[in-house]
C-alpha cells in the first residue's frame, strides 16, 4: 500500500510520456488514423494553426462519434475532413509538478481520460488513465496470497 501512496504523490512529470506525436490541423482525419495506427496511440495533440490559436487533441473517440457516427444528417469523409474541425479543443492541461492523485481527479471531473502536460505553453508530455494504470501494474504485489 506504501508503494501507492508514493505513486498517487509522483509529480505528473513522473508517469508522462515524453514521446507523444502531434498532427497539424490541416491533416485529414484519414491522415491521423494511420498516425494512430502506426504509433498505438488513441489521441494526438493538434498543433495550433497561429501563435493565437491553443492545442487541441483528436481521438479514437472524436472521430468514432463526429466522422465514422456523427448522426443521421451529417455525413463527414474521412479523406477531405481536416481534424481541425473534430478535435477537441481547447484542451485540459496540466503542470509537470502536478501531483498524480489531483491529475487523476480533474479527468475523473471532466470526463477525459489524458491530460496534456505543459510547460512556458508548450506541450511537453501526455498523462493518460492507462498510464497511471499500467505504473500501477508494475508495482511489487505486497501480498504473497494474491495470484496473478
Amino acid at each position: 500500500m506504501d508503494q501507492l501512496i508514493t505513486l498517487r504523490t509522483l509529480p505528473v512529470s513522473a508517469l508522462m510520456k515524453k514521446d507523444f506525436k502531434t498532427i497539424k490541423g490541416s491533416s485529414t482525419v484519414a491522415e491521423a488514423l494511420q498516425l494512430m495506427k502506426k504509433t498505438g496511440e488513441s489521441g494526438i495533440v493538434v498543433e495550433p494553426r497561429n501563435e493565437d490559436d491553443c492545442y487541441g487533441i483528436v481521438t479514437e473517440k472524436d472521430i468514432l462519434e463526429k466522422v465514422i457516427d456523427p448522426g443521421e444528417d451529417v455525413h463527414r469523409d474521412p479523406w477531405n475532413t481536416p481534424v481541425f474541425q473534430i478535435m477537441s479543443k481547447p484542451i485540459i492541461s496540466v503542470n509537470p509538478n502536478m501531483r498524480i492523485k489531483y491529475a487523476l481527479r480533474l479527468m475523473k471531473r471532466t470526463n477525459i481520460r489524458r491530460l496534456t502536460v505543459m510547460d512556458n505553453n508548450k506541450v511537453i508530455g501526455m498523462l493518460s488513465m492507462t498510464d497511471v494504470l499500467h505504473a500501477v501494474e508494475e508495482l511489487p504485489v505486497h501480498d504473497a496470497h494474491i495470484a496473478l
